[in-house]
């Protein structure tokens, strides 16, 4: 039953990471091509949802397998990948906060996208690191 929590939970993390890129790409895309604003402006809310699903079933996914495993028999860096789980939480939620402001009007905001997004592939990146050591 672990292996099917695990496909899940890849599927999941294939999700989140594909919408970070996507939506990077797409905003690399506007910032070149002011006139394509029409067209390409529908696909990053769209990624976003995909990414907040993702993330929900990493959620998900990840406490029924750490509740099979048993919290006492996880290393040290699995933690620290968790930390990262939560501040990526965190982040996706600020920035969907920023996305709904946009929406109403309010474009303060958006000269943080890039940053938060850069930070969200960061700890994309040293969620793995981290995942490849606990589990080696």
């Amino acid at each position: 039953m672990m292996e099917i929590w695990l496909i899940l939970h890849l599927l999941g993390f294939g999700a989140a990471v594909s919408s970070s890129i996507g939506n990077g790409v797409v905003m690399t895309l506007l910032r070149a091509s002011p006139g394509d604003a029409p067209a390409l402006g529908k696909v990053p809310p769209r990624l976003a949802r995909v990414g907040q699903i993702g993330l929900g079933l990493l959620w998900v996914t990840g406490i029924i397998m750490v509740t099979i495993i048993g919290p006492q028999n996880l290393p040290t860096l699995f933690w620290w990948k968790l930390l990262c789980v939560v501040i990526i939480t965190g982040l996706v939620i600020v920035m969907s906060l920023i996305v709904k402001r946009m929406q109403a009007g309010d474009r303060s905001g958006m000269a943080r996208l890039p940053i938060l997004g850069g930070a969200s592939a960061g700890l994309l990146l040293l969620i793995v690191i981290f995942a490849v050591y606990s589990f080696d």
